[in-house]
């Protein structure tokens, strides 16, 4: 049984609407997701969704949201480690050990950072090169002099690094692109595994004194982590890009998608030149290691779980991923993952309307 429920719809679209004829061309894409927002799809049943503990306080918001927009549908969020989940929202890397899915889209981006774990120290600055130095053994301790040029102020401690064994697919070639590219010679990450577990939460708690680890930033804000601040120009502190919002914001106007069968990718693209979102008024220099969370549609391709997908792509659920550390998708990739999550579900018509009303 399928039902849906109105809300409250833009201008544009309405207007849009009325103005379409038999004799008009087939609406845009965009268009038509602007249409079908007008109302909430609903199906009969409940599906379950899995998503990491460091946003896992969106789940039970979108079920909260779920219960009131959708009487005969109902989400209900379970554990980070679950096997048998209808919806997966993770890194793409740990996708595969727990389930086989039938449509794979991003769902919100994330970036990579370097975490630390040096007693007294909330915040290390490292350039390019003292980077790739530490990954490739020619800095061994945080007391290396060719680390003090951006941390002179506060010389580091007489300890050992220790190197990470593990990180995300993801999250890896994310940092090595970005380095690589400040750099002007790679950043070999390929000595380090990548991980196959369910969690993130281990690569943003380093335990060893001395650690450095690759996380994604959702998680290490989750932890309250040391969050390495990279130093664009080596020491030039007014060239610090550290993976705060605006900076985020600046790179996701790099992004562009691409489809190999029922899977969306994003990438950055360096060569597009940032833009000002919406609200800013100057440019911020990228923090251009990102990468998409993915949103994998579990097990049997139902019509049920296809439309659980939408609802958390609509712009009010991705509205929702704004208020954690995570950013929502750009516009045309979100239009881009709908028209993928949407094969096999009504196509919406313009009756979002009083005449359509009152018939």
């Amino acid at each position: 049984m399928r039902t849906s429920n109105k809300v409250k719809a833009t201008a544009l679209a309405v207007l849009m609407s009325l103005t379409l004829t038999a004799c008009d061309p087939p609406m845009p894409a965009e268009l038509l997701i602007a249409q079908a927002e007008l109302e909430i799809q609903c199906e009969e049943g409940d599906v379950t969704l899995s998503l990491p503990e460091s946003i896992s306080d969106l789940g039970f918001t979108w079920s909260d949201a779920v219960a009131v927009g959708c009487e005969i549908m109902s989400l209900t969020p379970v554990e980070e480690s679950a096997t048998d989940a209808g919806i997966l929202l993770a890194e793409q890397s740990l996708i595969a050990s727990r389930c086989t899915p039938f449509a794979t889209v991003p769902v919100a981006i994330d970036a990579a950072v370097l975490v630390t774990n040096v007693p007294g120290y909330f915040e290390i600055y490292l350039d390019p090169s003292q980077i790739i130095g530490i990954f490739n053994g020619t800095i061994t301790n945080w007391s290396d002099p060719a680390l003090l040029v951006n941390n002179e102020e506060y010389p580091l401690p007489d300890l050992p690094i220790v190197l990470p064994t593990e990180a995300t697919a993801s999250s890896k070639q994310a940092l090595s692109d970005w380095i690589s590219r400040l750099a002007g010679e790679p950043l070999d990450l390929s000595a380090i595994a990548d991980a196959t577990d369910f969690s993130e939460s281990a690569f943003a708690m380093p335990f060893e004194e001395g650690a450095i680890s690759i996380a994604s930033v959702s998680a290490a804000t989750f932890a309250g982590s040391s969050i390495v601040a990279i130093i664009a120009e080596p020491g030039n502190l007014e060239s610090m890009i550290r993976p705060d919002y605006e900076a985020i914001l600046s790179a996701k106007t790099q992004l562009v998608s691409s489809l190999e069968g029922t899977e969306l990718t994003v990438s950055l693209d360096p060569s597009i030149e940032p833009t000002a979102e919406e609200g800013l008024t100057e440019v911020v220099t990228p923090y251009q290691a990102v990468y998409p969370v993915k949103m994998a549609l579990c097990g049997e391709d139902t019509t049920l779980k296809r439309t659980a997908a939408r609802f958390l792509l609509r712009q009010d659920s991705q509205g929702v991923i704004a208020t954690s550390a995570l950013m929502p998708l750009p516009e045309s990739v979100r239009i881009e993952a709908i028209q993928i999550v949407v094969v096999g579900l009504p196509v919406p018509t313009p009756a979002a309307t009083e005449e359509t009303d009152e018939g």
